[in-house]
């Protein structure tokens, strides 16, 4: 049956890249099998079953090689059910990945997550790749994340999304200081009663900034984020993958520093805060202004990805932004790692890199109750110490 959608042109320009894909989710996931998919197996393709297994909660996924990490139809980089039955016969999560549906007010929104490296291309260096347009949907997930907001119609949900979306387009200014405004306009949005937010939001995105606290700063703060990135890793039980491994390892040796994985540690020396102080003033005098651009396309693609403020990691507000935030600080500090080990040159596959890896594993962890007792525990959710970790 064919509905209407909204799509961002992320997605209708996205074209997998199979074979060719930097960073294939057919190996290392879970992908999950809903039952629609298992019964079509049963009645057309039996034999198919045997490429999925029951998962610890009891719903089924695909079966992954023990050896390889990948899924067992993983064939010379395609998917061997996509060459031979056709893509009407993948699983929800496979079909639809990276793209994320929600449905509002009646209507499917659609937009996408940079875990995907053809996404996060698109969005990082694409044209008016978060424009919402609409069209034609032939098929909608069998469970489908739903966005209910009071009185709030769709247009009122994009209208205030699309508040987000155009300050990351603010060209007189930081992506540090829009995304302090945005905190500050979340903050005062999550005082108020939903159905009030179409009167106020335009208010507060115009006083946003006006009334700071002041900065909180504290020296551990590059140190506590690589630290608090290998906490995640080691809690997620997850192998890490190569893409990822290179990311770390490159803030590892910029930041002069040692993680000690068994331990969940980060070993310091004498050397490591001239060693940050070091990448900061290069980050001054030689990448802001150009990597700016790439900062605010990352931060519309996660208000894109989240349709912010309306879904995103975490209950309230507060928790959604403080999320963001650290990762863009972690984001940040990764990128100028990468550009001050690679002779201060960074190709566009190198950001594309940097930006997937972190996001693929940030944007796939089980819960983000972990990741916001850590960054309570820094302070990080506080917003004096938010600006000091920013600005």
């Amino acid at each position: 049956m064919m509905v209407k959608q909204l799509r961002t042109r992320l997605v209708s320009e996205f074209v997998c890249t199979a074979d060719k894909c930097k960073d294939t989710c057919c190996k290392h996931w879970s992908m999950q099998v809903e039952q629609n998919t298992v019964e079509r197996y049963k009645k057309l393709a039996p034999e198919l079953l045997n490429c999925i297994e029951s998962d610890t909660d009891g719903s089924f996924i695909m079966r992954k090689d023990s050896n390889t990490g990948y899924c067992v139809k993983f064939t010379d980089g395609k998917c061997g059910i996509h060459l031979a039955y056709g893509e009407e016969f993948l699983g929800d999560a496979c079909f639809f990945y990276p793209r994320i549906t929600r449905s509002t007010d009646n209507a499917n929104i659609v937009t996408a997550t940079m875990s995907c490296p053809e996404i996060a291309r698109i969005a990082l260096y694409g044209e008016n790749p978060f424009l919402f347009e609409e069209n034609d949907l032939f098929r909608v997930p069998q469970e489908v994340k739903n966005i209910v907001y009071g009185d709030l119609s769709r247009d009122d949900i994009i209208n205030i999304h699309n508040l987000f979306l155009q300050a990351t387009k603010d060209e007189s200014a930081s992506a540090e200081s829009i995304l302090a405004r945005m905190a500050s306009v979340s903050r005062s949005l999550q005082r108020i009663e939903k159905k009030d937010w179409v009167k106020a939001a335009p208010l507060y995105f115009r006083l946003a900034g006006t009334a700071f606290p002041v900065a909180e700063k504290n020296i551990n703060d590059p140190f506590n984020l690589l630290h608090s990135l290998c906490g995640l890793v080691v809690a997620s039980k997850k192998i890490i993958p190569p893409r990822l491994q290179k990311t770390i390892d490159e803030m590892e040796r910029a930041l002069n520093v040692v993680l000690d994985w068994e331990n969940v540690l980060i070993k310091t020396n004498d050397n490591s805060l001239a060693s940050y102080n070091d990448l900061w003033m290069l980050w001054e005098n030689e990448m802001k202004d150009s990597y700016a651009p790439l900062l605010k396309r990352w931060l519309a693609a996660q208000f894109s990805a989240s349709l912010y403020p309306f879904a995103g990691l975490g209950e309230t507000l507060i928790d959604r932004i403080t999320v963001i935030s650290v990762r863009f600080a972690i984001l940040r500090l990764a990128l100028i790692s990468a550009y001050s080990m690679n002779d201060r040159n960074l190709h566009q596959d190198d950001v594309v890199r940097v930006v997937q890896s972190l996001s693929r594993f940030l944007d796939h962890l089980a819960s983000p109750a972990f990741s916001l007792q850590i960054y309570r525990e820094t302070g990080w959710d506080r917003e004096s110490r938010m600006l000091g970790l920013l600005l």
